[in-house]
């Protein structure tokens, strides 16, 4: 296991820290991400769903799982610490069976005493020069084994398939053709599949079908458009090539829990950026 970072955010409200944790992303193929929420009330969107925060429970979010803390239901301060790492999957095979597997890791509760322990895997994870790093590894792997291990009756390393490499495969063309239409069959047809079969192999895998993640990836980079250039809410939209402005804005609504101008009011981060070169 590699820790590549661990944050603690202490009762976050609004402004700038909000901006910056509580933006909709998702992260690379093989990191994983645990939110370990010690306090506060709000919302946690994951995918296509909203999940309430509290305190004393925790969100495992998996690669290419888009997430964020919905801004506009902080009723309550919320501090948490979020630790994202990377398992082995040479020598971890039975913790990603562990965490990756199609049980669902949403909002689970843990022990009070448990923040001590988090809170000692994100000191340790930030004294690396001291020699620590491994420690706050150890430390986490110990932790998740027990969180989650009680819930599987039995341990297998995943093993690589046709099925995730046809998966793979799709995520790959995707994240290049950001800008482009998308047609299911289409891909489905450069892969080798039927349509249906794809359909099929790409939801067991990832929990949507390709078209949804595929609008999420738009909407992932459209987010950033609205934070860090000032083009235009249509020009945006253009730039995606979504059908029209208002198509655009009911997409992003339904993926992100804002309009893009509301995202926009919520995260800007720097009004003046030039555009990023497409």
């Amino acid at each position: 296991m590699r820790i590549k970072d661990a944050v603690y955010v202490y009762k976050l409200v609004g402004g700038n820290k909000l901006s910056w944790h509580g933006r909709y992303h998702a992260h690379d193929p093989g990191d994983y991400e645990v939110h370990f929420f010690i306090e506060g009330c709000g919302a946690f969107l994951l995918n296509r769903s909203t999940y309430t925060i509290t305190g004393n429970q925790l969100f495992l979010t998996k690669p290419r799982e888009f997430h964020s803390i919905f801004p506009n239901a902080v009723r309550r301060p919320i501090s948490y610490y979020a630790v994202l790492f990377e398992p082995d999957p040479e020598s971890e095979g039975d913790l990603l069976a562990l965490i990756s597997g199609p049980r669902s890791h949403r909002g689970v509760p843990v022990e009070r005493r448990d923040r001590f322990l988090i809170e000692e895997v994100h000191r340790l994870a930030g004294d690396k020069a001291g020699g620590n790093g491994r420690a706050a590894e150890y430390l986490l792997l110990s932790l998740l084994h027990r969180w989650f291990g009680a819930e599987e009756e039995t341990l297998s390393t995943p093993r690589r398939n046709n099925k995730n490499e046809y998966v793979e495969r799709a995520l790959g063309v995707m994240e290049q053709s950001i800008r482009e239409k998308f047609k299911v069959g289409e891909l489905a047809g450069r892969l080798g599949l039927s349509e249906e079969h794809f359909i099929r192999i790409f939801h067991k895998k990832l929990g949507i079908s390709p078209f949804q993640y595929f609008t999420r990836l738009k909407i992932e980079a459209a987010s950033s458009f609205l934070v860090d250039t000032t083009l235009k809410v249509q020009d945006v939209a253009a730039h995606f090539g979504f059908e029209n402005p208002f198509h655009f804005s009911r997409t992003f609504k339904q993926c992100t829990g804002l309009s893009p101008l509301e995202y926009r009011r919520t995260f800007i981060r720097a009004a003046s950026v030039p555009a990023p070169r497409s």
